[in-house]
């Protein structure tokens, strides 16, 4: 008869294959009489519970890094995380008191001893935390000095440029950078290149966008949260900025123009999935009790469901719940540059303009399983903000704020260009196209 310590199966091992033996567990589910999240905990009731063989991913251990011993590994290095992974995975194996576990739990279950049961799993619950945090602990200066290492290593192996890539940072506003850099330095202001003061439209601007057209183009997160369902869809603007001097005749290598527009989604060790009609019916089913709401409110929800259906449409008939979907909207990227013009100066040396590349993108991450909508929807379910702009749109009236946000600081934005046709495309054209064109 296997011992407890040998039921554990690392992910990689053979035995994962054999699915007749193999539970998988997950610290999302919990003790269904304690309401237990603790992993390790959940672990080891689900040892002495089951008698066969544990599967410990990555993924559970991850968990485990996280809950139990406050490490995010979304904070340190992927080599760091693969050697507390590599920690965890040997003595987890190693713990020396699974003998004596495995012992008292036996004894106490054929005498059906439940709450003495718990006292021994509360104990040896604190005795393999504290056993693992120690190795944890003494693992850390090692899987420091080892990311310096790498560090070190990759420096040593960089071409040796002359000339090496300086990275600023900047903080300022959407509108700022717009208009951020001269083209040419100013003598008259000491050879800056730097615009600080703030650029004002010389023309009244014709540009308008319907309200429920906006949610294509500007960057807006948007957040459904009610008893029925829990959504966040987003725009994401993915930039990336070089400040270029095209004065200068040099031959840059060829940019990467093309976006990957097939589906992506962020997988979970267990996944749970919901129906997307059902989804659909839920969003159907609000937005008719939303009807005997005000019109303004019913406009806004209208929008805010006309944007998420649209991107629902590229997924699958079965959506994972609690894991984002993103996808591509267009299969090249954008282009436009930004710069001040400054004919005063005649210095040929200069034309500096801030390259500003863009891949749009839409996220949409269902939070939880949707119900039935039996009760009527508030202005409180809803929550709009600009991303780009930090803005929430947090007033009553949600189209006017909405519309006045993008008349003061987006209606104004330059064109951009097709990176692979060379077309350009103003902002009404890719607020009503959804960034989509074809070459």
């Amino acid at each position: 008869m296997a011992s407890l310590k040998d039921l554990l199966v690392d992910v990689d091992d053979d035995m994962s294959n054999d699915t007749d033996v193999v539970e998988y567990i997950d610290s999302v589910d919990e003790d269904e009489d304690s309401g237990e999240k603790r992993p390790i905990m959940l672990l080891l009731r689900c040892l002495i519970r089951n008698k066969q063989n544990t599967v410990m991913t990555n993924a559970q251990i991850i968990d485990i890094l996280d809950k139990e011993f406050n490490i995010n590994v979304h904070d340190i290095h992927e080599l760091e995380v693969d050697i507390y992974i590599k920690i965890i995975k040997k003595y987890l194996k190693d713990w020396p008191q699974w003998e004596e576990l495995e012992r008292m739990s036996t004894k106490l279950n054929k005498i059906n001893d439940s709450e003495a049961v718990s006292k021994v799993l509360d104990h040896k619950y604190k005795n393999l935390k504290e056993y693992l945090g120690v190795m944890l602990e003494a693992a850390k200066p090692l899987a420091s000095e080892a990311v310096k290492s790498i560090a070190t290593t990759r420096e040593s192996k960089s071409e040796e440029n002359t000339e090496s890539d300086v990275v600023m940072e900047i903080q300022c506003t959407r509108q700022q950078l717009n208009h951020l850099f001269f083209r040419k330095p100013r003598l008259d202001l000491n050879n800056t290149v730097f615009n600080m003061s703030p650029e004002q439209p010389t023309q009244i601007s014709l540009r308008s966008v319907p309200f429920d057209m906006i949610f294509g183009y500007l960057p807006i997160k948007i957040t459904v949260n009610g008893p029925c369902l829990s959504l966040t869809r987003e725009l994401l603007y993915n930039l990336k900025h070089v400040l270029v001097n095209k004065a200068r005749i040099h031959n840059s290598p060829p940019q990467n123009v093309f976006l990957n527009t097939g589906l992506q989604v962020r997988a979970r060790s267990k996944a749970v999935y919901c129906n997307k009609n059902f989804l659909l019916k839920t969003i159907s089913d609000i937005l008719e009790k939303c009807k005997s709401e005000n019109d303004l409110f019913f406009e806004v929800a209208l929008a805010v469901f006309d944007a998420i259906i649209r991107d629902l449409k590229h997924l699958p008939k079965s959506i994972r719940v609690q894991s984002p979907y993103r996808k591509y909207m267009n299969k090249y990227k954008y282009v436009r540059h930004l710069f001040v013009d400054n004919p005063k100066s005649r210095d040929d040396r200069y034309d500096l303009q801030l390259e500003e590349t863009l891949s749009p993108m839409y996220q949409l991450h269902l939070k939880k399983m949707p119900e039935v909508c039996t009760e009527k929807p508030t202005r409180a379910w809803f929550r709009i903000e600009c991303a780009v702009c930090s803005v929430k749109i947090s007033e009553q009236n949600v189209q006017e704020a909405l519309l006045l946000h993008y008349t003061n600081c987006h209606q104004n934005d330059p064109d951009w260009q097709c990176m692979n046709c060379k077309k350009i495309f103003s902002v009404e054209f890719l607020a009503r196209n959804r960034f989509m064109h074809t070459c």
